[in-house]
Formats: C-alpha cells, structure tokens, sequence
C-alpha cells in the first residue's frame, strides 16, 4: 500500500504538470493561428516603397510587379490583375497609377477576420499624402472600388479623410 502512494505522489504532479503544459501549448497555438488570419496593413511601407521607386526613376511604376527587382527582392507573390493588384497578410492592395508622379492605393482587407480590418484608400503624390479610412468592404461592394471616386462614394462606403501629411 506505501508503495502504491508514493507511485501516486510522483505520478499526479507530473499529471499535472503535462495537463497544464497542454492547455498552455494549446493557447498559445490558437493565439498563432489568430494571429496569423488577422489582417496587417501594410500601406505605409508600400507608400514609401513607392516614393522610393518615384526617387530612383522619377515616376511611379506603372504596376506593384515593376517594384520587384529594383525595391523588392525578386520572390513568389500573389499578384493580380497584371500586376496592379497584390494580396499581401490579409489584405488585398489594389494600385493605380493616374499620372508618373500620382497614385492611388485602395488596402481592402479580406480572409475570416476581415472585420478586425479598416479599408484604407490613399492618393499619393512625392509632397503629399492624402488618405481615406473606413469600414472592412464586403465582396458585394468591391465593385463601387474605383481609381478615382467620388465623396458620394466615400460617404457611401463609410469612409472618413484622415490628417494629410
């Protein structure tokens, strides 16, 4: 019988030590996951990659794919609309370029946790920086996404004009 509890006082805290160990491991992964499908806007940094490019060649390119090899390092991307659209972290960019030293840039974000995100629309000159901020757009609203809208459009989507820098 002694040695029946003694087996017992060493199996239970290491019992319990594996059981915490799960729930800690099981936490955290999930947190992992989370954090993963959260949308990251990125807007910022493709603003001053953008600028950068506007430095190197004196205009903006005229789509996100003519960045690589000159700002970006070349590797695998997503992509689309030949090059002026890019899936980037949970949020779909989508770039248009007015004149060489204008652009405008809507961040849309998407995935399952696309309501953690705001859309962010800018218009980017190398002086200013004119941006827009609202609600996460619905597929069923990406249509009303254009180059250039019109303040019906802003107030229609929700959207608000930031502090220009």
């Amino acid at each position: 019988m002694l040695n029946r509890l003694k087996i017992s006082l060493v199996l239970a805290p290491l019992a319990l030590t594996m059981s915490i160990g799960v729930y800690v491991y099981t936490l955290w992964s999930y947190e992992r996951e989370r954090a993963a499908e959260m949308p990251f806007d990125a807007t910022g940094a493709m603003n001053r990659d953008l600028l950068k490019f506007h430095e190197k060649r004196g205009s903006f390119p005229e789509k996100l794919k003519d960045l690589e090899g000159i700002i970006w390092e070349k590797k695998v991307r997503n992509f689309a609309s030949e090059g002026r659209s890019l899936s980037y972290r949970n949020y779909f960019y989508i770039y248009s370029r007015l004149n060489p030293h204008r652009f405008t840039l809507w961040a849309i974000p998407v995935g399952n946790l696309r309501d953690e995100g705001t859309t962010r629309y800018v218009v980017v000159t190398p002086e200013s920086i004119r941006t827009w901020k609202g609600p996460p757009l619905s597929l069923s609203d990406l249509n009303l996404v254009s180059a250039t809208p019109h303040l019906r459009e802003f107030t229609f989507l929700g959207m608000t004009k930031q502090v220009d820098r």
